[in-house]
Order: structure tokens, then sequence, then C-alpha cells
């Protein structure tokens, strides 16, 4: 119980893929000095595990080692993008179903919006958009910044710091 509060989840994963990496170095090492024996005293032959043998082994352990590690560092990022996501979606309650459509577009598309693009998007009249966008401007969660004859719409800095 007190090596789980003294050792926090992201060290233990840490420390195994530095245990694994480690491991493997050493086998590697291990094996080449093996065969570098084995070809200095011209036994490369007659050795208790061929070279060609030798040489397919570490292979594929280089390859099972490459995947465990890819394994553990993809399950570790998709499990905190999932737990993002369902705080993103906890946060959004917070809006009306319009304004949440309009803020997931935002989300998707980071660098923001032209406010003429979200009527493609999300399939709303453009009238209905303007009022949303006002409401969302209001609440300080957007900025609409004049580009042209349309606006360019973005999250507010801090919600794209939470949310992306």
């Amino acid at each position: 119980m007190k090596l789980k509060i003294l050792l926090g989840e992201g060290f233990k994963s840490v420390f195994l893929i530095l245990a694994v990496i480690t491991g493997f170095i050493f086998i590697v090492a291990f094996s080449s000095l093996y065969v570098s024996d084995a070809i200095k005293n011209n036994n490369a032959c007659g050795c208790v595990i061929p070279i060609p043998f030798m040489i397919l082994i570490l292979s594929s352990l280089g390859i099972f080692v490459g995947s465990l590690l890819s394994y553990f560092t993809a399950s570790k990022y998709l499990k905190e993008r999932a737990s993002m996501d369902k705080n993103t979606e906890v946060a959004l309650n917070f809006l009306n179903p319009d304004e949440r459509v309009i803020v997931k577009q935002l989300i998707a598309n980071k660098p923001g919006l032209k406010q003429s693009e979200f009527e493609k998007l999300t399939g709303m009249h453009k009238v209905k958009i303007h009022r949303i966008l006002q409401k969302l401007k209001s609440k300080n969660i957007i900025e609409k910044e004049d580009s042209g004859k349309t606006n360019k719409i973005r999250l507010k800095e801090e919600l794209v710091r939470l949310f992306c």
C-alpha cells in the first residue's frame, strides 16, 4: 500500500519501460559478446546457438520489445485522451445543445473557423448561428476577429488549453 503512494502511476510506467529497455540492452550485449567470442576462437559454426539463429533471435526480440513499449505508451495516451474527452463532455453540458454544437466544432478545428463555415458544418441557418455566437461571446467563451467580409471565430485561449 505504501509503495503505491510512494510510486505514482506515471513513475511506475516509466520505470517499467526503462527496465524493459535495460533488459533488452543486456541481452544484446551478452549475445554480442557470445558471438564475438565464438568468432575469435574460430568456433563460429560450433556454437551452442549458431550465429544466423542468434541474429534471428535478437531481431525478433527487438521487434517484441519495440511492440511492448509501443503498447505501454499508446495505452497510457489513449487512457489520458479518453479521460480528457469525458471531462470535455462534462464541461460542455453547461451549454445548451446548439451552443454545444458550435463549441465542439471549434474544438475540432483548433485554430478557429470563419463564421460562414458554421452553416456548412452544423446545418444551422446563418441567423441562428449569429445569435448563438452572440450568446457565446457574451458568456466569454469565444472571440470574434474581423476577417474581411466575415468573422474569424476562436475559443478563448483559456478554453483552448482546457479542451485541446
